[in-house]
């Protein structure tokens, strides 16, 4: 009977061990502020949305509102620390000038339309409560990442962004006016703190070319239609007077023409700007256009420029210059 008492007391005490353990455990890693809670931080529609700010440690990014006849499209701006000038090996030199500061200034319409529909509402993945200061590091919050203003309905909505989640890539962040804290989904986030990669508008036009049934080329004064000819999933490009039949010649160019990524955006239009082509493509009713234009080197230092502006980028954007060559060149083969 002894034997018996003493293993129930073992178990007795074994049992309250555990749950001690666990109760340690839950107070250390899951305090009682950490409600596992889907929430709204706050509500609005992506229309309503009329600037979106990040300021990070060593940038700022901004996104503006616009709208055309096509829809939003937003004006973008990165503001980061300029590379620092390298050090002198002269201890007795005064110290380099600080780098400066750096403005880029872009356009971006599919990612940035993602982002802002992912802004308003603002869905929370987890509602943690308010977290006490003591334990502020724990979440990237003593010492933040930087901070996130929404102008959406006339009124600024801002967070304030702690770290990531561990093994994830969601992030802690905190509303100032309630000091209630998040955890929502990092893509916005993200996207805007590599702004110069995933939010500048590389994409020429929103469609497919599979989705154009003509294009009409003007350059010098001359003029050329080529249409889609060829079955679905092997659609080629085509002179009129023989729509079966695939015209290399213009698939070649119309190819080039794909190739003119945008790079750096200009607010103004180039000053001195020479046309060099414009396409418009049709599908029954119009889709888009495209515009390429050359600007003349004007001193010995300077090169030719080429800037190209579609129906999708809104302004004009340098496009790299060996390619915009080759289109230029191929002029006189496509257009006889």
């Amino acid at each position: 009977m002894s034997v018996g008492r003493g293993l129930f007391v073992h178990v007795g005490l074994f049992v309250l061990a555990s749950a001690s353990a666990v109760a340690v455990w839950t107070r250390d890693e899951q305090p009682k502020a950490l409600v596992q809670t889907e929430a709204t931080v706050w509500s609005g529609r992506p229309a309503d949305v009329a600037k979106v700010v990040f300021e990070g440690k060593n940038r700022k990014v901004s996104l503006e509102t616009k709208s055309d006849k096509l829809g939003a499209y937003y004006l973008g701006m990165l503001e980061r620390e300029a590379a620092p000038p390298p050090a002198t090996p002269d201890a007795g030199a005064p110290p380099p000038t600080p780098a400066g500061k750096t403005k880029t200034d872009f356009v971006s319409v599919g990612v940035a339309q993602k982002l802002v529909e992912s802004l308003a509402p603002l869905k929370a993945l987890r509602a943690l409560g308010r977290i006490p200061d003591d334990r502020a590091a724990e979440f990237g919050l003593a010492e933040p990442d930087g901070t996130l203003t929404v102008t959406i309905g006339g009124a600024e909505r801002k967070l304030v962004l702690g770290g990531t989640t561990p093994g994830g890539g969601d992030r802690y962040v905190r509303e100032p006016q309630t000091g209630e804290t998040y955890v929502i989904d990092g893509s916005a986030v993200r996207d805007l703190d590599t702004a110069e990669s995933r939010l500048v508008e590389r994409d020429l036009h929103g469609w497919k070319e599979a989705e154009v049934s003509t294009a009409e080329l003007s350059a010098g004064g001359k003029k050329r239609q080529v249409v889609r000819g060829g079955p679905e999933g092997k659609r080629f490009w085509a002179d009129p007077a023989a729509a079966d039949q695939k015209d290399e010649t213009a698939a070649n160019f119309m190819a080039k023409l794909d190739r003119l990524r945008p790079t750096d955006y200009v607010m103004t239009e180039p000053a001195g700007k020479q046309d060099v082509l414009r396409v418009e493509y049709a599908a029954g009713s119009s889709l888009g256009f495209l515009e390429l234009v050359r600007v003349p080197a004007t001193d010995p230092l300077s090169t030719v420029e080429y800037f190209v502006r579609t129906e999708r980028t809104r302004l004009y954007a340098k496009v790299p210059k060996q390619t915009a060559e080759q289109v230029e060149q191929d002029l006189g083969s496509i257009l006889k």
